[in-house]
């Protein structure tokens, strides 16, 4: 168990509170719950895609149309008061559809397959899951969307920009655990690389749409802008310099659905939307609830997790409903780390390189052949989680309704670091680890939001919301099994680093309204927002930092000349007061959005947002899109825009000392490397100039053609971006500034700065395939591919900064991390086969190839030394599924990665490498390389599940 006593008696005080509110707001409705609530309707004869949406709308149901409604006649209309299931089949009369609930607040229309004449009612009631037809595409192109469009209505196939929906059913499928890999193995142009001994970023994977960085992705939860990690990704990995959004924060069991949209909306959502927007929509289920435990593990019989989750909705009046979802889940570490040839030990007389000794047999002190060589732990941490959601909606009348949901995750995770051996002198103190010492760091990371708000359905003919949202992420620090060798032997070996924190609020206003001009239907959108974003380092305990000034007079020839210990906590040097932080920036924004359907084939629209922020000044952003239907099955659309990207509170204040190991010469050696803010008295000094926005244009061109049972979109996108942040290279700050490099106790230091131009350009393929079976059974086949690639432009590369710095500032290795860190293509190939009771799955996901360099990265894979080009590999995973339909139950066994694929074997940028003679060689302890792994390096993994509705 990795948490601490005193956070799991507030997550049980949080439990019990959450749960105490729900009983108490189920008793007040419990009797409304037994029948179906009646609503007053008003629904004229219109065209039935039209009418449903109306429907859709007064009901406050989820509306999915998973068939072309566009050539169904006229809808009779219906006008009183009555279930939504009555209405809804008046509407359908004569149609030959069928409707189907998948939950209280969610309906399907489609075709039945049978042709009756009248609307099929559905043989599940509203509350019972609807298991028919589940699909595992990346897009339900029939489904109405949120995101990309103000226009009510509008499905994914009719957008002019592409959008991905996720389905929850579809991320159950994945067999993943955590809902960053549930999106990965369904979207091909999202990644979510694993690394390891990567400080934080252990904890907290990079997640990246389109290859480029975490930062210029937004992310929504329902609609409303979702906080970003306190954390800086500062060490060597994909999303190098950016903090980005903790995807794994808010549980899959709280997910209705998942919505992407792969064009860039800075124009329509703000800063950040420069590669798209991925919007987390929570469950709308009004009654009812499910359980769900699963229990899994790798091959080689490490990384067992366990998770149990469930929800429980409860409605609310007519229309509302509450729903509480929480998910606990606890995953145990992964080892595939190699052994080490270091010599762990000084000789019997003193020699720290035994092998360059004539009989190096004699030379070896007699525990180095005892010694547990897999000394290293590379791989997943260790990783315990505890997540809680409350979504919940109250209407008020026809008047409009109240909206609230709040998320909570505490998530505690144990990483590892660099083995610390006996001859490294000034790191390590014999007489508390006479073997040398493993560190670890353990991250709690604590994820809180809440939100709220008012929409009121006509407000002066328009459709008004007004919100309020905050939320906040804090990443704490604590280091154990480690030590402050400056104290000696008086070191503790566990000590509190600090924390980082980071907040953000807010106050939004928008307001739709839907007309005519002419025959030509419109939709105008304006809106106002205030956001404060507020950064925060909190610093440790002086232990885990301070300077005690011991010396090493333990180790050969450290009588003569002693050794001077390394201050602070090692593998993680605490926070110090010198980089405490407490700092916010405000920013108001106004934006317009203007849709119209200038004929029946051919829609345009436009949106402008004004952004001002109190450090850097203002932005103006626009955005066109159009989509034009050739015939009844073809269409194409387009879209043009500028974003922009404004540098991050993080990027702007986060401030340490840490450890980083650095190729140099083939060899790992360590770094005490200081990373400065941009506005530091040293940066100033240095001639760092004050960071800037990145800004965007992005174009982009596709087609949808739609046949029956058959759907396909094809994208092509062309992002350029200027100005992009990043760290800088290292900087010898011993040589430059020798009073701050033996004041603060470091040799490097890097900043960051505006560093170069980047163009992103690739192509998107999405489709699906619906294989007509009988009415008990269904077999789909879907396809999902993108191909990437981003470039620095030539001769955009900032080189020097002032008069100070002749060194390269952006390094070949990051410039590596932009274009070649993340795999060039993706393809997913899926097919889904159900009868009756069972269900069965297969999947193949191909990963590009990718390529990581160390160091100067001059020398080619071949050669081995510091670049090197991991090829294409393909995953395949595969889950059966049987519903026990009388007990409300379904068993799930599968398996990821059924062929225990790896990643190339690691050739580059090795430690413990080498030869003991009479002992060992090794290739090194990094058999597959920690900076970057797209889809892991833990090999196969089987699971199984076990879920029961009521």
């Amino acid at each position: 168990m990795i948490r601490k006593p005193a956070a799991a008696g507030g997550l049980v005080r949080l439990l019990r509170l959450m749960v105490t509110l729900i009983l108490g707001l189920s008793i007040s409705v419990a009797a409304a719950a037994d029948d179906p609530p009646e609503i007053r309707f008003d629904i004229a004869p219109q065209p039935l895609r039209q009418a449903l949406l109306e429907f859709s709308e007064q009901a406050r149901i989820q509306l999915i149309l998973a068939v072309d409604t566009e050539d169904i006649p006229i809808s009779q209309g219906v006008v009183g008061v009555m279930t939504a299931e009555d209405a809804l089949m008046r509407l359908m009369e004569g149609t030959g559809l069928e409707y189907h609930f998948s939950s209280g607040n969610t309906v399907t229309v489609r075709k039945n397959k049978s042709n009756p004449k009248p609307p099929m009612r559905p043989e599940n009631t509203p509350g019972q899951l609807d298991v028919d037809q589940i699909s595992v595409a990346p897009a339900s192109f029939e489904e109405i969307i949120s995101i990309g469009t103000r226009v009510k209505g509008r499905t994914v196939a009719a957008t002019s920009v592409p959008v991905d929906v996720l389905s929850s059913t579809a991320l159950a499928f994945t067999g993943q655990t955590e809902t960053g890999r549930m999106l990965q193995m369904l979207v091909p142009s999202f990644n979510f690389s694993s690394s390891s001994v990567s400080d934080g970023t252990d904890a907290l994977r990079p997640a990246t749409l389109r290859g480029m960085s975490p930062d210029q992705t937004l992310v929504l939860l329902n609609g409303r802008r979702r906080h970003a990690s306190a954390l800086v990704h500062v060490n060597t990995s994909v999303g190098r310099g950016s903090a980005g959004t903790d995807m794994n924060a808010v549980p899959a069991i709280a997910l209705g659905r998942i919505e992407v949209l792969r064009d860039g909306a800075a124009a329509q959502y703000g800063s950040d939307a420069i590669a798209g927007v991925i919007n987390l929509a929570l469950r709308r289920d009004r009654e009812g609830g499910m359980v769900q435990v699963s229990r899994g593990g790798t091959y080689a019989g490490d990384g067992d997790t366990t998770t149990a989750s469930g929800f429980m909705a409860y409605p609310i009046s007519s229309r509302g409903f509450v729903n509480l979802s929480l998910e606990y889940r606890d995953r145990a570490p992964t080892n595939r780390a190699g052994l080490s040839a270091n010599q762990q030990y000084f000789g019997v007389n003193g020699e720290r390189d035994c092998a360059a000794t004539a009989e190096p047999a004699g030379c070896y002190d007699p525990r180095e052949y005892t010694f547990d060589r897999r000394n290293f732990r590379i791989g997943d941490a260790a990783s315990e989680q505890f997540a809680a959601v409350l979504n919940a909606e109250i209407p008020f009348a026809d008047v409009g309704h109240w909206y609230g949901f709040t998320t909570y995750s505490d998530r505690d995770n144990l990483s590892a670091g660099f083995y610390r051996r006996v001859t490294q002198a000034e790191r390590t103190v014999v007489d508390l680890y006479p073997d040398g010492f493993l560190p670890y760091i353990n991250t709690e990371i604590t994820d809180i939001s809440a939100a709220s708000g008012l929409v009121l359905n006509d407000l002066a003919g328009w459709r008004a919301d007004i919100g309020f949202s905050y939320g906040r992420n804090e990443f704490a620090y604590r280091i154990k099994n480690s030590l402050n060798a400056s104290l000696g032997a008086d070191s503790p070996r566990e000590a509190d680093a600090g924390s980082l924190f980071f907040s953000q609020s807010v106050l939004s206003f928008d307001a739709v309204r839907e007309g005519t001009v002419g025959t030509h239907a419109v939709t105008f959108a304006m809106g106002a927002e205030h956001r404060r974003d507020r950064y925060e380092i909190r610093a440790g305990e002086p232990v885990s930092y301070s300077d005690g000034g011991a010396l090493n007079t333990d180790c050969p020839g450290c009588d003569t000349s002693p050794v001077r210990y390394q201050q602070g906590f090692q593998v993680f040097r605490g926070f110090s007061r010198d980089n405490v932080v407490d700092r916010h920036r405000d920013s108001f924004a106004l934006y317009s959005d203007l849709d119209v359907e200038l004929t029946d084939d051919w829609r345009i629209a436009g949106a402008a947002r004004f952004e001002h922020y109190d450090d850097f000044g203002s932005r103006l952003t626009g955005k066109l899109t159009s989509r034009v239907r050739l015939t009844g099955a073809l269409a194409l659309r387009g879209a043009i825009s500028t974003g922009f990207r404004a540098p991050s509170v993080q990027q702007k204040f986060f401030n340490s000392v840490s450890t980083q190991f650095v190729d140099a010469g083939g060899m790992t050696v360590a770094q005490e490397r200081g990373t400065f803010r941009n506005d530091s008295a040293l940066a100033l000094a240095i001639g760092v100039p004050e960071l800037k926005e990145e800004t965007a244009t992005n174009l982009s061109a596709g087609l949808v053609l739609t046949l029956p049972n058959f759907t396909l979109t094809a994208d092509y996108y062309h992002i350029s971006i200027d100005d992009r942040i990043a760290i800088s290279g290292s900087v010898d700050i011993a040589r430059l500034f020798p009073d701050v490099s033996d004041r603060m106790g470091i040799t490097n230091g890097q900043f960051f700065f505006n560093a170069a131009d980047t163009v992103t350009k690739g192509a998107d393929i999405v489709a699906v395939y619906d294989w007509p079976l009988s009415s008990d059974d269904s077999l789909e086949f879907s396809l999902a591919a993108n191909w990437n690639s981003t470039r620095v432009r030539d001769g955009s590369i900032r080189t020097t900064i002032g008069d100070t710095l002749a060194v390269p500032l952006f390094t070949p290795q990051d410039i590596s991390i932009l274009q070649d860190w993340q795999p060039d293509s993706r393809v997913m190939l899926a097919a889904t086969y159900q009868t009756g009771p069972l269900s069965f799955l297969v999947r193949a996901n191909r990963f590009g190839g990718y390529r990581i360099c160390e160091g100067s990265c001059d020398q080619v894979s071949g050669e081995g030394l510091n670049v090197q080009d991991f090829g294409a590999e393909w995953v395949l995973d595969a889950q059966l599924s049987y519903e026990l339909e009388a007990l409300g139950l379904t068993a799930t066994i599968g398996a990821n990665n059924i062929l225990g694929q790896y990643p190339d074997r690691n050739l580059i940028g090795q430690a413990g490498a080498g030869t003991l003679p009479g002992i060992l060689s090794s290739d090194g302890v990094f058999t597959y390389s920690r900076r970057a792994a797209p889809f892991g390096f833990n090999g196969g993994y089987w699971y199984a599940r076990l879920s029961a509705r009521f």
